[in-house]
């Protein structure tokens, strides 16, 4: 058994207490390719807004833009040192105190483990506690119902339906506006926590 095997071995063991998010200005390159890597992989594009393929100089820019920009942040996921995926604030809006998110899980052996559950909480905790924002909003693919269900366990609402907004595979879908406030994270925060035994973990 090689030393990746052990490791995810051990990880599995205790998944929700191993959490990182790192700032992905402070990875390598390698770690950033592998972003793009899992961005473009066809299972994690097709549930994307924008499903286009990102090619290396694009990636590039997006990464450097991204030390200029005051309404955006991204992490690289980690358990222990196995980078697993990524999260994202993006058009984050101080006035108004509302924010676009949105995570995947990239490594494959991660997936189905109630590791989203335990990141989107966390993602929620910062957005509230540390951020002290309003709202929190994304759009979901009609034909993402994992994900559909997922927010709506951790308290997000549906909030009506883009009709026929996106074309995928030559076929119009619909796309799904859900969010949560700030009051409504209140009062599932404690009931979450104690239901899944989350780990809160700090998020720079």
């Amino acid at each position: 058994m090689d030393n990746m095997e052990c490791d995810l071995k051990m990880v599995k063991k205790n998944i929700l207490r191993r959490i990182k998010f790192v700032p992905i200005l402070q990875t390598n390159e390698k770690i950033i390719e592998q972003v793009r890597k899992w961005r473009n992989s066809p299972e994690i594009r097709k549930y994307m807004y924008n499903d286009h393929y990102i090619i290396k100089k694009e990636h590039q820019v997006w990464f450097k833009s991204l030390r200029e920009r005051n309404d955006a942040k991204v992490w690289v996921i980690y358990l222990d040192a196995i980078p697993v995926g990524v999260a994202d604030l993006i058009n984050i809006n101080y006035k108004n105190k509302i924010t676009d998110w949105g995570f995947y899980i990239g490594d494959k052996n991660f997936r189905g483990r109630g590791l989203g559950k335990l990141i989107l909480y966390n993602l929620m905790n910062y957005v509230f506690e540390e951020m002290n924002l309003h709202r929190m909003y994304t759009m979901v693919l009609e034909n993402n119902a994992v994900a559909i269900n997922l927010y709506k366990k951790m308290g997000f609402k549906e909030e009506g339906t883009l009709r026929k907004h996106l074309v995928r595979r030559k076929k119009y879908i619909d796309v799904i506006p859900m969010a949560i406030l700030k009051e409504e994270w209140e009062s599932v925060r404690d009931d979450l926590k104690n239901k899944y035994n989350f780990v809160e973990v700090q998020i720079r």
